[in-house]
């Protein structure tokens, strides 16, 4: 070893193994070899001697060498080596794998997360089959509370580059896991936003392109939500943008100024650092800019007199119409995470073009030369073919041939059928029902103007930060999206903000106690605590108790145990306004499920409502053992509509939240 280390030491060109003694260095107890520092070369002499990588000894010695390392560090360098080398790859792939994966589920620290890192980088290589890779992150979940933030860390990673080349939704339900720890939250609120990004592009339906979209929003401004990241304000203020040309408003002035500075600041963070697999690509925010810089260019159409320079006009119009197929706004599925780059696959982004081409289309149909203009920038383009041979330049000319001939069919065609746009509905809640029943009257007659108001909310919404947490904010904008689905005519006007006052308090407290460790909240919260043998049950007044000091503390002045409510008393009840909303408390130790929990207490809780609006909260202790770990917020919180008894015709609605007592440490799991 010694020719090895000199040469590593004056930095020379590295013997080969046949200078150090061949296969039979590698033969005997190999066991100091792996305990050496120069191990990474070592294994990159073995990969470059094809003779013994091919021999049960090379293959055996660097099987061994994979799982040897016992510090971060070096299992780090031994990743690198072998990624390094694509002929160790080819010959040791799926082994390779298997043996990183044996190591990710022994180790939940940092080691750990290297494997299961250098796993996934094999397999999105083409180096290795995805089966066991998908089957570990599906696993993962259950492990969650037991992961190291290190590992954890490395998981959100893995698992958003797996997510973005496999169709598994295991994996993204991994992501919607992790977001429930604190010191990884926001990186997987990021990479949740770029599936979502993802899934928004490359979707075919406009409509569920623009949802996908306002969601992906949501997501980056969740990853925003505790400090400032820079590539979560590009990719958000990116998205801004294109929800503006979609929704038929002025892309934002300050857009394209803070994509940029956000871009220079990811630079600036990065500059002599090493590029590593999940480097943000400057190609791809580039291109976001430069499409933010044509949305910006392209609503000058809507301006009197901009078609007075009609030529740079339709330059910026059919640049937008052609974007999703000449801008790589995204890593290509396919790039090589061993970090060698290849040649980038043509895009292809129907989600894109269906969301902006139906403006670009309006803007030439509103104009009463639109189609005769583009006629003669046609003509001028097919009489100078020979100007610009590129590549780009043939599939810019293709895009506004198939622009042209959509104009011509819709203008065939006529203007479409008026409809009603949920824009009405999205402004009940801030002007009421006889206001909202006169916008709709007027908005009916302007079905463009309609769906510009509900796309312009829709995104305005998705930009506001709800809570700092992101899987409060996630799970907050769940239960509205249910509410406004089971329950759109008593969801509306006053009483649905003050619901959503109190479910974001109710959010935060379940996550705080979810998140309390034992003993820390004193006697006063020792309902929570793991119970012992013939220990008695805690009863639902301490959750009581608990929950009106937590909610007086923020400012809600609710009262417990309400006589002459449904004919009945209530738990808890709180009057912000005109209406009472109540909260029905349980506990239970046997069925968990959410059919369980309706059938034995779902008559009770929707009782109340008798007087009121159809909606309410039922709040359950769960004290059932948990052997396995606690469940995620999300998981503790169900929506759930019932049919009115005695005969009303009016459903109601219950917002069921279930507290996790009996806790365990997680150290005794």
């Amino acid at each position: 070893m010694a020719p090895l280390i000199a040469a590593l030491d004056a930095r020379l060109p590295p013997p080969c193994l046949a200078d150090l003694g061949g296969v039979a260095l590698i033969g005997g107890d190999i066991s100091s070899l792996l305990q050496r520092d120069v191990l990474p070369e070592l294994i990159g002499l073995v990969a470059d001697d094809d003779e013994t990588l091919h021999s049960d000894t090379g293959r055996s010695f660097l099987l061994e060498a994979a799982a040897a390392p016992a510090s971060p560090l070096m299992l780090e360098a031994v990743v690198d080596a072998f990624l390094g080398h694509p002929s160790a790859l080819a010959e040791l792939g799926d082994d390779l794998a298997d043996v990183w994966l044996d190591t990710s589920r022994h180790h939940t620290d940092l080691i750990g997360g290297i494997a299961l890192e250098g796993t996934a980088r094999l397999v999105l290589a083409d180096a290795s089959s995805p089966y066991g890779l998908l089957d570990r992150l599906r696993r993962m979940r259950r492990e969650v509370a037991r992961l190291s933030d290190d590992f954890a860390g490395r998981a959100v990673r893995v698992a958003g580059a797996v997510a973005e080349h496999f169709a598994a939704p295991e994996v993204s339900a991994l992501l919607e896991t992790l977001v429930s720890l604190d010191d990884v939250a926001e990186d997987a609120a990021f990479e949740l936003g770029m599936l979502t990004l993802r899934r928004a592009l490359e979707s075919a339906d406009a409509e569920q392109a623009r949802t996908l979209l306002v969601t992906a929003r949501s997501h980056f401004s969740d990853a925003l939500a505790d400090e400032e990241r820079p590539d979560a304000t590009a990719f958000g203020v990116a998205v801004d943008a294109v929800l503006a040309y979609c929704a038929g408003v002025p892309v934002p002035d300050i857009t394209r100024q803070r994509l940029q500075e956000a871009i220079l600041e990811i630079r600036l963070n990065l500059l002599g650092m090493p590029t590593t697999w999940r480097t943000p690509r400057f190609d791809a925010l580039a291109a976001w800019h430069q499409l933010a810089t044509t949305l910006e260019q392209a609503q000058a159409a809507d301006r009197p007199g901009s078609w007075l320079h009609a030529g740079a006009l339709i330059d910026h119009l059919v640049a937008v119409y052609s974007a999703h197929r000449t801008l790589h706004l995204l890593c290509p599925a396919g790039e090589d995470p061993t970090g060698h780059s290849g040649v980038a696959p043509t895009s292809n982004m129907p989600g894109l073009h269906a969301m902006v081409a139906p403006r670009v289309q309006h803007a030439f149909l509103a104009h009463e030369s639109g189609l005769a203009i583009l006629d003669e920038w046609l003509e001028e383009l097919q009489a100078t073919p020979d100007t610009d041979n590129t590549a780009e330049a043939a599939l810019l000319r293709e895009q506004a041939r198939a622009l042209r001939d959509a104009l011509t069919a819709e203008k065939r065609a006529g203007p479409a059928p008026k409809s009603d746009s949920p824009a009405s509905s999205a402004l009940v809640g801030l002007v009421g029902e006889d206001a909202a029943a006169r916008i709709q009257a007027c908005l009916a007659m302007e079905p463009q103007l309609n769906a510009s108001l509900t796309a312009m909310l829709e995104a305005r919404a998705a930009r506001e930060p709800v809570d700092e947490v992101p899987v409060v904010a996630r799970t907050y904008r769940h239960v509205q999206q249910q509410l406004g689905e089971q329950c759109p005519h008593g969801y509306h006007g006053q009483f649905a903000a003050d619901i959503d006052t109190l479910l974001v308090y109710l959010l935060r407290f379940m996550d705080l106690r979810l998140s309390e460790t034992q003993m820390f909240g004193g006697e006063s919260r020792a309902y929570l605590r793991q119970l012992a043998r013939g220990q008695s049950r805690p009863k639902e007044k301490e959750l009581g108790k608990d929950l009106r000091d937590f909610l007086r503390g923020v400012g809600l002045r609710v009262e417990l145990e309400v006589s002459n409510v449904g004919a009945g008393r209530v738990d808890v009840a709180w009057r912000p306004h005109d209406e009472l909303i109540t909260i029905e408390l349980k506990r239970d130790w046997k069925d968990m499920t959410w059919d369980a929990l309706a059938n034995s207490y779902g008559g009770q809780a929707i009782s109340y409502q008798v007087s009121g609006r159809p909606i309410n909260f039922f709040m359950v202790l769960d004290l059932t053992d948990k052997p396995d770990g606690l469940a995620a917020l999300p998981a503790c919180v169900h929506v759930r509509t019932f049919p009115g008894p005695a005969g009303d015709p009016r459903p109601r609605t219950l917002i069921m939240l279930r507290v996790q007592g009996n806790k365990r440490d997680p150290s005794s799991l």
